[in-house]
C-alpha cells in the first residue's frame, strides 16, 4: 500500500511573516514521523538554513500550468482577455511597478498595450466567503474571523491574472500569485488526470502571509471556478515582531544565534495565539527561556540521568510490576494521553497548545519524582525494588517527552535521547512507539551531557549557570532586605513559578519566585526571606517582577526559598561586604 502524501507550500512575506515557516516544518516533521511522504516547499532563505527547516524544497515556475490553468478557466467562464495599457519591461517583457527598473533583469519599464487575462473575482464573492466559513479549512480556527472580515473588504474588480509577452508571442506572464498558484496545482497532480491530484490535494496545506490575504482570495476565487475539492487547509499566522534590550528591532536569526536555534524555535512556537501581530522584547525572550527550557525542561533532564547515575550505576533499571503506585499509574496515563494532543494540535496549527501539553507532562514527571522521592528510598535498604520502578518510570516518561518534542525542537530532542542511551534505537524514536508504555530498554545506559539549556543572566555579557567574575565594588550597588510574604499564588503558565507580595516595612513589592515545587503558596504566607529590591522591574503575564528573592537549589533540583528567623524584623538590611 503507497505511503500517504502531504504537499505544505509556505509563502513568501516580510520579516515578521518569515517565522511561520516553523509551523509549517513541525507540521512536515509530525507527517513524516507518522510515516507519510512530505513535500515542504518554499522560498530558499536564510531563515530555513540557519533554523535547519527539513524536507524544504524550492519551487520552480511552471509555464505549462499557467497556460492549462488558463485555458480550464476561460472553458469555465471565468475568465475573459482584455487588452490594455500595461506598465512591462521593455527587455523581457515582465510586468512591472511602479519603479523605474525591472525587479526580474534590471530592464526599463515602459508603458505599452498587451492583452491581459482577467478573473472575474466578483461573480465567486459570496462562495468565497462560504468557503472560508467552513469547516477546518482556515488554521488555526481563531484566524477565520480575521480573515472573514478582511475578505468582505476585498474591491471588486477583477483580477489580473497573466499578460502576453508581445502581440507576436503567445508567452504568457502571471503575476506573482498566479504563478505560484500554478505550481501548486501542477505540483500537487492537477495537470495529470488520474486520480492522484483527488488523494493529495486534501492533504495540500498553505501557509499565507497575513501581507499576502489578497493573493488567498484571488486563490479561493480560481479553485471554486475550477470546481475544486477543499484542500487541507489555508494557514495563517500573525507576524511576530521581537525587540532586544534597546526596543529596536531584531531578527530572530541573531537571536538564534545568541541563545540558541531549538530555545528561538520553541518560543516562537510557543507565543500565545493573537490576531494581532504577537511583540516580544528580549527581556521576556530571556525569562521564557529561563522557566520553561532552563528551569522546568533541562533542570528535570538533568534530574532524571542525575538520579540514574547516582542511584542505578547509570544503568536504566529494571521495573518490578509488584511494587507499582497510583502515583505510576497516573505519570502513564498522562505520557500516553500526550502524544495525541500534541498530534491534534500541531494539524490544526494550535502550536502552543501542542507545546502546553508536553509542558503538562514535564510538569507531571517532576511532581512525581518530588512524590516518590527516590533519594529517600535509596537511603532505605528495603526499598530497593521500589526506586528501580520510579527510575525506570521517569526515564520512559522523558522517552516520551522527548519523540514529543520532535516537530517542535529536533535538536533538544535527539540530545535527550542520546543521554537515555537510545539515540540509535530507530523504533524508538518512533512516533508509533508512544503507543505503548514501557518500551525503553532494560540497562540502556546514560550518558550526562552539558546542561540542555543553561541559565542566561541578563547584564553580564554571557550565557550559562555562572556569571562573569565582577568587582567586588559592584556588591555595594545590591540591595537586600528582610521582607514578610503577604501573599502568594501559583502563575498558570509556568507551573515553577509562585507570585508573592512580599512587605518591607516600607512599601509592597510584587515579585516571582520559582519554587512551587518545594513550597505550597499557602504554607509562605507569613515568611521572611531575603529581598534583593532594587532591581530593574520587568513584566510576567501583565503582572511586576519588581525583585527577586534568595532562593536554595538542592541537590534534588528543587528550589526552595532561604527563610529567615521571624524575629529580625521587617526591613532590615542584608550586606555581604567586609
Amino acid at each position: 500500500m503507497p505511503k500517504k502524501q502531504a504537499n505544505i507550500w509556505v509563502l513568501p512575506g516580510g520579516p515578521n511573516s518569515e517565522w511561520q515557516q516553523l509551523p509549517a516544518d513541525a507540521l512536515a516533521r509530525l507527517h513524516d514521523l507518522l510515516g507519510w511522504d512530505v513535500n515542504l516547499y518554499l522560498a530558499p532563505a536564510e531563515f530555513a538554513r540557519v533554523f535547519n527547516i527539513g524536507f524544504a524544497e524550492g519551487c520552480a515556475e511552471n509555464e505549462s500550468g499557467v497556460s492549462l490553468l488558463l485555458t480550464r478557466l476561460q472553458q469555465a467562464g471565468a475568465v475573459y482577455k482584455r487588452t490594455s495599457l500595461f506598465a512591462i519591461c521593455q527587455g523581457c517583457g515582465y510586468p512591472g511597478s511602479q519603479s523605474q527598473q525591472c525587479n526580474k533583469c534590471g530592464g526599463n519599464i515602459i508603458s505599452a498595450e498587451r492583452e491581459g487575462y482577467y478573473l472575474r473575482i466578483q461573480k465567486y464573492s459570496e462562495k468565497i466567503i462560504a468557503l472560508i466559513s467552513s469547516e477546518n479549512v482556515v488554521l488555526p480556527k481563531f484566524q477565520q474571523g480575521y480573515i472573514l472580515n478582511c475578505f468582505s473588504n476585498m474591491p471588486a474588480e477583477d483580477y489580473l491574472l497573466a499578460i502576453k509577452v508581445s502581440r507576436d508571442k503567445q508567452e504568457l506572464l502571471p503575476v506573482d500569485g498566479f504563478s505560484e498558484l500554478a505550481s501548486v496545482l501542477t505540483g500537487s497532480g492537477y495537470s495529470v488526470d488520474d486520480g492522484g491530484f483527488q488523494r493529495l490535494w486534501p492533504n495540500t496545506y498553505f501557509f499565507f502571509p497575513r501581507e499576502s490575504l489578497s493573493d488567498m482570495y484571488y486563490w479561493c476565487g480560481v479553485l471554486l471556478a475550477l470546481n475544486l475539492p477543499q484542500p487541507g487547509g489555508f494557514v495563517c499566522h500573525s507576524g511576530i515582531k521581537l525587540l532586544d534590550q534597546n526596543q529596536q528591532e531584531v531578527s530572530p536569526l541573531l537571536l538564534a544565534q545568541n541563545y540558541g536555534r531549538d530555545s528561538i524555535r520553541y518560543l516562537l512556537l510557543a507565543a500565545k495565539a493573537a490576531t494581532s501581530e504577537n511583540i516580544y522584547s528580549e527581556d521576556q525572550i530571556i525569562q521564557r527561556i529561563n522557566h520553561d527550557l532552563a528551569n522546568e525542561l533541562g533542570n528535570l533532564v538533568t534530574r532524571v540521568i542525575s538520579l540514574v547515575v547516582h542511584f542505578a550505576g547509570g544503568m536504566v533499571p529494571a521495573p518490578n510490576i509488584l511494587t507499582r503506585q497510583n502515583a505510576d499509574l497516573e505519570l502513564r496515563e498522562r505520557a500516553l494521553d500526550t502524544p495525541g494532543k500534541v498530534e491534534k494540535h500541531i494539524k490544526s496549527q494550535e502550536l502552543p497548545q501542542a507545546i502546553k501539553a508536553i509542558k503538562n507532562l514535564i510538569g507531571v514527571t517532576n511532581r512525581f519524582i518530588v512524590s516518590t522521592a527516590p533519594w529517600q528510598l535509596a537511603a532505605d535498604g528495603d526499598q530497593q525494588e521500589r526506586l528501580n520502578t520510579v527510575l525506570y518510570n521517569i526515564c520512559e516518561s522523558l522517552r516520551f517527552i522527548a519523540v514529543s518534542l520532535k516537530p517542535i525542537m529536533p535538536e533538544t530532542a535527539q540530545r535527550i535521547m542520546e543521554q537515555l542511551g537510545i539515540e540509535g534505537i530507530a523504533e524508538l524514536g518512533a512516533w508509533s512507539s508512544l503507543g505503548q508504555w514501557g518500551l525503553l530498554p532494560v540497562d540502556s545506559k546514560v550518558t550526562p551531557q552539558s546542561v540542555l539549556f543553561p541559565r542566561i543572566i541578563p547584564g553580564y555579557g554571557g550565557i550559562g549557570p555562572y556569571r562573569d567574575l565582577i568587582h567586588r565594588e559592584e556588591l555595594a550597588r545590591i540591595n537586600m532586605v528582610v521582607a514578610r510574604v503577604l501573599s502568594a499564588e501559583a502563575v498558570a503558565e509556568y507551573e515553577e513559578l509562585l507570585h508573592l507580595i512580599l512587605y518591607d516595612g516600607r512599601q509592597r513589592y510584587s515579585v516571582f519566585a520559582p519554587v512551587a515545587r518545594s513550597s505550597p503558596p499557602e504554607s509562605l504566607e507569613g515568611k521572611k526571606v531575603v529581598l534583593l529590591s532594587n532591581l530593574m522591574p520587568t513584566e510576567t503575564e501583565g503582572l511586576k517582577n519588581e525583585g527577586e528573592i534568595l532562593v536554595l537549589a538542592t541537590e534534588t533540583g528543587q528550589r526552595r526559598p532561604v527563610f529567615i528567623a521571624d524575629d529580625i524584623p521587617e526591613g532590615s538590611e542584608i550586606s555581604c561586604l567586609n
